[in-house]
């Protein structure tokens, strides 16, 4: 059921619209009908700037933005207390005392070295908008560069960046900027870690996830946790571990419960999916990719985080296809549906996303050789190899090469 506060606000919503229609309104507060729908039933909490523009809309005189933003305050506050924290218990404590404990031996004196010598610079006007203008706009910056031309390209400027936002963060002057800048460090937090990752460093980059999930803690960013402790499960089915993965999406997708942005929940069904599919759940596996794609018609509400911002048809067509050949190994009725998927996704990958295009490429080749098709496997394999060499990225190098000697 909906918080007391929830439906506080969607009453008062409800009552100043009267019979003004969803479309009308949707039109004036330049809002999508199907949020003001979900605002009024109490499925999403309202975010400031979509308070506004229907507070504005509907002469509330600020009566909706005082709604919204106590019902923040009180969310944030619940959440914190509820749901599991990464510093002192739930998903990330069990991540702490027992997986990083087998999968990570070892990995704690390189992971502390990377985090050294953050030094003081970089705190000049902390607080700032355009401070914080700046860092974002870097960030996508690095982005776009890594989608482009591969982690090796911009690993080292990425975390000297991550590492001045840590320093921000440790130097705030008050809990609201701390909080602000912990989201920022999540974000930034999260791409080192994915970038960590694509150079084959994968114990690196399980620390890096976690501490970044424990920054969007933090920050109160429910979405940026439950994907950050997703993408750690994928790094652990990756290595083979498909119980401890499974275990961990689980986790995640009900931490993220109903209030994860559907993006976000979409993502996880998916992958979620390959994980069932690892271990031959084949009914399981489909259902959670029927949930992945009934989630992508609501992804695109005009508040799609930015780190979930590649989450579109051709990225479920992929993890359909990484499912698909898994449960393929035992059912080989199922490669056919993910060769269709794949082809689906090499057709309408974004020409920005060149790096992540090897994997597409090394999953389709995959399928081609279940099917014995050998000659258009190797084609496919090389060219994933040939992009991955490009890009410098060793995780989906070695995924390609170990097509081609298959």
């Amino acid at each position: 059921m909906p918080e007391a506060d929830e439906t506080t606000f969607a009453a008062e919503l409800r009552r100043l619209r009267g019979t003004v229609t969803l479309r009308e309104l949707g039109r004036r507060a330049s809002c999508s009908k199907s949020i003001i729908s979900d605002l009024e039933h109490g499925r999403r909490s309202p975010t400031l700037p979509i308070a506004t523009g229907l507070d504005k809309a509907l002469g509330a005189g600020g009566r909706l933005v005082s709604l919204a933003e106590a019902q923040r305050q009180r969310s944030s506050e619940e959440t914190a207390e509820a749901a599991p924290d990464p510093a002192e218990g739930g998903l990330l404590r069990e991540w702490d005392n027992v997986w990083r404990r087998d999968f990570l031996k070892g990995a704690g004196a390189a992971g502390a070295a990377l985090a050294t010598g953050l030094g003081t610079a970089g705190t000049a006007a902390a607080g700032s908008r355009d401070l914080m203008d700046a860092h974002t706009a870097l960030r996508a910056a690095h982005g776009r560069l890594d989608n482009l031309r591969g982690a090796s390209a911009v690993y080292a400027p990425a975390l000297d960046h991550h590492q001045q936002v840590l320093v921000w963060h440790a130097n705030a002057a008050t809990a609201a900027e701390r909080q602000q800048v912990a989201a920022l460090a999540a974000d930034t937090g999260g791409f080192v870690g994915f970038l960590t990752y694509d150079l084959g460093m994968a114990e690196h980059a399980t620390m890096r996830y976690h501490d970044a999930a424990v920054y969007a803690r933090q920050a109160g960013d429910l979405s940026s946790c439950v994907n950050l402790i997703g993408q750690m499960s994928r790094i652990l089915t990756d290595q083979g571990h498909y119980r401890r993965a499974l275990a961990l999406a689980d986790g995640a997708l009900r931490l993220g419960g109903t209030k994860a942005h559907p993006a976000v929940r979409s993502w996880l069904y998916a992958v979620r999916a390959h994980h069932h599919a690892c271990l031959g759940n084949a009914r399981t596996a489909q259902n959670d990719l029927g949930a992945a794609w009934k989630l992508l018609d609501r992804a695109d509400d005009g508040e799609k985080p930015t780190y979930i911002g590649y989450l579109g048809a051709a990225e479920l067509n992929k993890w359909t296809g990484h499912a698909m050949v898994r449960l393929g190994q035992t059912t080989p009725s199922f490669l056919r549906t993910g060769q269709t998927a794949l082809h689906e996704a090499l057709a309408a990958w974004p020409a920005t996303s060149f790096r992540g295009f090897a994997e597409v490429l090394t999953v389709s080749a995959r399928v081609h050789a279940a099917r014995g098709d050998r000659d258009a496997a190797t084609d496919l394999a090389a060219r994933a190899v040939a992009i991955a060499s490009e890009t410098g990225s060793a995780r989906n190098l070695h995924a390609a090469l170990a097509v081609t000697s298959g």
